[in-house]
């Protein structure tokens, strides 16, 4: 009996299986053999297709921050909701993704960053490029709120969006840590306590969630 045609890979799932094995394994632990196994494409194809594994790594980072990171940076987007209620949304959203349990811990950015091995100087340029859009889109989302007045002008609004990068980081690593959904949620909520609002126009729902902590 005559064996029938190998089964062809779409590339676009393929470079999706790329993503998960080095999300869950990092970039050094991962081998171009895992890769092939993970996405049912022998070697010559993924050479072919993506090329090496430098290639594939920097091609997956940027598969996930779209795929994945574009969905939550939507709840940054001009939605005509309060400033709080936007980052808690937004918030909520990288907790979702880090204690889902169908997807590796944590986020493959931040753990990247962890483990501090890229393999390449070109792969430290994409990740820091990727981290430094996260704060922008942190920071605009900011001056938004001062121009609609729900934050106060005198905010320090680079120290504040400096501080809530950070807390994005930190939800990452609870979430690899094994964090319970209500302790993510109370340390979502202290995050976002030290937030300055003009509690005029603040929701009175937000404001009991969101009472600032931090004040100098």
């Amino acid at each position: 009996m005559a064996r029938g045609r190998p089964r062809k890979i779409d590339p676009s799932d393929a470079l999706h299986d790329v993503m998960i094995a080095f999300w869950q394994n990092g970039y050094a632990a991962t081998s171009m053999t895992d890769l092939s196994e993970a996405s049912g494409m022998a070697k010559p194809g993924l050479y072919a297709a993506f090329g090496d594994k430098e290639a594939l790594f920097e091609k997956a980072l940027m598969h996930y921050f779209h795929a994945y990171g574009g969905p939550i940076f939507e709840k940054l987007g001009p939605g005509g909701g309060h400033v709080v209620d936007d980052l808690r949304a937004f918030f909520g959203a990288v907790a979702d993704l880090t204690l889902d349990e169908t997807t590796p811990t944590g986020c493959f950015l931040v753990n990247t960053v962890i483990d501090s091995r890229y393999g390449s100087e070109r792969h430290k340029e994409v990740v820091q490029g990727l981290v430094e859009s996260r704060l922008e889109a942190i920071r605009t989302r900011l001056l938004k709120a001062v121009a609609a007045g729900d934050v106060p002008a005198d905010a320090e609004i680079d120290r504040l969006a400096i501080f809530l990068d950070g807390q994005f980081s930190a939800i990452a690593i609870l979430g690899r840590s094994g964090i319970s959904e209500p302790d993510m949620k109370a340390f979502i909520d202290t995050c976002l306590g030290v937030i300055p609002t003009c509690n005029a126009v603040l929701p009175e729902e937000t404001q009991a969630q969101a009472k600032p902590i931090l004040r100098q």
